[in-house]
């Protein structure tokens, strides 16, 4: 029988015992994220997780890249080989590049050919507490790069003092717009054609930080210059410099 050992191996057998209740009862539980019911489409899609985010250290500023369509959303078809999917994806992994090799962290949200819902891309940025937000697209006909910066709906703020989702971007609009300034400039130094456009753009309204959109103009002519790794190689450097010039005004991640 149990109770008829020594008293030192009882002890040591009800401590134990007791150790085991208290980490089955008293688990702490970590904050949870709080976003609108997904859509049945969001909810049957995998929960694809942003490059790095194994890590254990986070950055204090972390530049979340999201290349825009995927999967079975090829985007604008340019030509019979040439998707945005693909061309965003590209710019991206360029655009990561040039950030990291100016010591800033940068993440994309889809590393692969896998399609991801506008709400989950929204959400998986949220939960990373990123820094700042790009959406990288390719677009309709014309010449050079346009710049987005959110454009907010007419939302009434809620008594409770909780943002709409479609109005979560509105406490750092103001840091959207110097960032898409600081891009804007930095593409017109290496003389590209720029648009700096306001634009109800999703997911950009939904992102809790600051947040911008990169498009690429399609050259009606020739749509193959879209895959034209110095076009791209020149882009993807003057947005990351943008971005390291106001990247003190940002702060860090709290």
């Amino acid at each position: 029988m149990l109770w008829s050992r020594p008293y030192f191996i009882r002890v040591a057998i009800v401590s134990g015992m007791l150790l085991c209740w208290r980490g089955f009862s008293g688990a702490s539980q970590q904050p949870r994220f709080v976003m609108p019911s997904p859509s049945p489409a969001a909810s049957a899609s995998p929960s694809p997780t942003p490059a790095g985010a194994e890590k254990t250290t986070e950055p204090e500023f972390l530049v979340i890249i999201d290349p825009s369509h995927g999967g079975d959303d090829r985007g604008v078809v340019f030509a019979p080989r040439i998707f945005e999917k693909d061309l965003t994806l590209a710019l991206g992994r360029l655009l990561r590049k040039e950030l990291q090799d100016r010591g800033i962290a940068a993440h994309l949200l889809r590393d692969s050919d896998i399609g991801i819902p506008l709400e989950r891309r929204a959400e998986l940025c949220n939960q990373q507490r990123a820094s700042l937000y790009i959406a990288v697209h390719a677009g309709e006909p014309g010449k050079g790069v346009r710049v987005y910066s959110p454009l907010l709906p007419s939302v009434q703020q809620p008594v409770s003092g909780f943002l709409s989702w479609d109005a979560a971007q509105a406490p750092v609009l103001k840091n959207s717009n110097a960032i898409a300034g600081a891009v804007t400039h930095e593409l017109r130094k290496k003389d590209f054609k720029v648009q700096d456009l306001r634009a109800f753009l999703r997911p950009l309204n939904n992102i809790v930080a600051p947040a911008i959109a990169v498009e690429l103009a399609a050259n009606r002519s020739d749509f193959h210059s879209l895959e034209s790794a110095r076009l791209q190689d020149a882009v993807a450097a003057a947005v990351a410099s943008g971005i390291a010039q106001v990247r003190s005004q940002l702060g860090v991640r709290k």
